[in-house]
């Protein structure tokens, strides 16, 4: 079973590439961040406005937050879709700024949700 970490990481670039196919110019909006606990540095990702990349052409600007689930959880899509609403709630967003959460299931296509 592959880590959390990679799994988010592998979904993350899965995401920017379903974009990109789409004709939008895309940027991961993410960076590390060290912190010493008990003598260790450990680095947490920090997700920038919530979202883990932006995409954007010509007409749209579009935050992008890239969640995954399988479907053996219970209610995994809604838990993922309330979750990334969450996160974008927190930032003061402009109207015209289009916020999604893009879900995936393993070897489907993506659910996507606009907020």
């Amino acid at each position: 079973m592959a880590s959390t970490v990679s799994r988010g990481n592998y979904y993350k670039r899965k995401s920017k590439q379903y974009y990109e196919s789409l004709g939008f110019t895309v940027q991961l909006t993410e960076f590390c961040c060290g912190m010493i606990i008990k003598g260790r540095c450990i680095y947490k990702k920090i997700d920038i406005f919530g979202s883990d990349g932006i995409a954007m052409n010509g007409d749209e600007i579009i935050f992008w937050n890239s969640k995954a689930t399988t479907p053996d959880v219970k209610d995994g899509v809604s838990k993922m879709k309330s979750s990334a609403k969450m996160e974008f709630e927190k930032y003061p967003f402009p109207s015209n700024i289009k916020r999604q959460a893009i879900i995936w299931q393993p070897r489907e296509k993506p659910i996507i949700y606009n907020f």
